[in-house]
C-alpha cells in the first residue's frame, strides 16, 4: 500500500463507522471522514484523527454525486471505500407503504449504488483499490427480522450487489463486504431487554464492539485479503450458530 492512500469512510461520524475511521488512520491511510451533516461529532472525530470531514445526504442522489466529486478534487481518487451509512426504522410489515419501503432502501442501497457508480469505473481506470461495505447479519436470510423487514431487504440487497460489483470490477477492484450481528454503538441506549437478551445470545455470550467490525472490515480492505473478493463476511459472535 503506498503511504497515505486515501480511503473514504462514508457513515463515519460514530459507532462501526468512526471505528472503522480510527483503524485505518491507524494502517496509515489518509482518511476522509463523512457524515450526513457537519455534526459535532463528525467533527470532533476530525479533530482527533487530524483529518478532513465531508457531510452530505447520502439519499440525496444530487448532493451525493457532488460530495464524492469534491472528495476527489480536493484529496485525490480514494484507493479504499467503505460504506458504513444505513438507517433502521420499525414499521410493521402489514401497515408499511411504498413511501417506508423507498426510506429502507434510500441510503442502505440507493447511497451505495449512487456512489460507486461514480467512483468504480475511476478506480478500474486508476488501476485497482478495495470496496467494503457495512452490511447486516439481518441481510442473511436465515436471520432477517420479522420486526424490521424492510430493513431485512435492503441489506440483503446490498450483499448481493457486492457479489455482482466483485464480478464486474474484478480483477481490478475488489468488492466484500461486512454483515456485523449486535454491536455495542452508541445505539445501545435504545436497546429493550428483548434485544439485549438477542445480543447476549450468541457463542460468546455478549454484543461486538465497533472496533471489533472495524477490524473485519479494515482486513477486507487491506493487501492481507487480496485474493478475497465477492465475499460477504459474518461478523455475529457465532449467533447465527446459536440457533436463534
Amino acid at each position: 500500500m503506498p503511504d497515505r492512500s486515501t480511503a473514504l469512510v462514508l457513515g463515519s461520524s460514530r459507532g462501526i463507522g468512526a471505528a472503522t475511521a480510527r483503524a485505518l488512520g491507524a494502517q496509515g491511510y489518509g482518511v476522509v471522514l463523512h457524515g450526513r451533516s457537519a455534526s459535532a461529532a463528525l467533527a470532533g472525530l476530525g479533530g482527533e484523527l487530524g483529518v478532513p470531514t465531508v457531510a452530505f445526504d447520502l439519499a440525496d442522489a444530487a448532493a451525493a454525486r457532488r460530495g464524492v466529486e469534491d472528495v476527489v478534487a480536493e484529496h485525490g481518487l480514494p484507493q479504499v471505500v467503505v460504506y458504513s451509512a444505513g438507517v433502521n426504522r420499525v414499521v410493521p410489515f402489514e401497515d408499511a407503504s411504498r413511501e417506508d419501503v423507498a426510506e429502507a432502501f434510500a441510503v442502505n442501497v440507493w447511497g451505495a449504488v449512487g456512489v460507486l457508480q461514480d467512483l468504480l469505473p475511476k478506480m478500474v481506470a486508476q488501476g485497482g483499490g478495495a470496496v467494503v461495505l457495512v452490511s447486516s447479519i439481518r441481510g442473511v436470510d436465515g436471520l432477517a427480522s420479522d420486526r424490521t423487514v424492510f430493513y431485512s431487504m435492503a441489506k440483503a440487497a446490498l450483499g448481493n450487489l457486492t457479489a455482482s460489483l466483485a464480478k464486474r470490477f474484478a480483477p481490478t477492484v475488489r468488492v466484500n463486504a461486512v454483515a456485523p450481528g449486535f454491536t455495542a454503538t452508541d445505539m445501545v441506549s435504545t436497546w429493550d431487554e428483548r434485544t439485549w437478551r438477542q445480543a447476549r445470545g450468541n457463542l460468546l455470550g455478549r454484543p461486538a464492539e465497533p472496533e471489533e467490525i472495524a477490524g473485519a472490515v479494515a482486513f477486507l480492505a487491506s493487501d492481507a485479503a487480496r485474493h478475497i473478493t465477492g465475499q460477504t463476511l459474518v461478523v455475529d459472535g457465532g449467533y447465527g450458530l446459536a440457533g436463534k
